[in-house]
């Protein structure tokens, strides 16, 4: 077995697992609107369930291994983004502007033509 197939099944099981987790965000997407919507919501999550279940089925053992792997690995590579995300965020909205006030703040309250740094 060449080290290409185990590295590109792994990507592909990284691509259907953010698939698959874009198929459960239609959930909250179309929520406005589920009465009419629950066919599209449930066909995307029944057709990216079942993509990750036809190719393993059709992988060998060890294959299939590594694009589960795949599959599972985005899920904390998903959740990890959360957890860097706010810190960053209020590191960035955080930058002080004058005596204790915060950009945001400035260009809030400031006057027109006051320049921000």
């Amino acid at each position: 077995m060449t080290t290409l197939a185990p590295i590109v099944l792994f990507l592909l099981g990284l691509h259907v697992g953010l698939r698959m987790v874009a198929a459960l965000y239609r959930i909250i997407d179309l929520w406005y609107m589920i009465g009419t919507a629950y066919p599209r919501v449930l066909g995307g999550i029944a057709g990216w369930a079942g993509t990750t279940v036809v190719i393993a089925m059709l992988l060998p053992d060890e294959l299939s291994a590594v694009f589960l792997w795949g599959v599972a690995a985005f899920i904390p590579f998903y959740l990890g983004l959360y957890l860097i995300r706010y810190p960053l965020l209020r590191r960035r909205s955080g930058l002080t502007h004058g005596v204790g006030e915060t950009v945001d703040q400035a260009l809030l309250h400031g006057q027109p033509g006051q320049r921000v740094p």
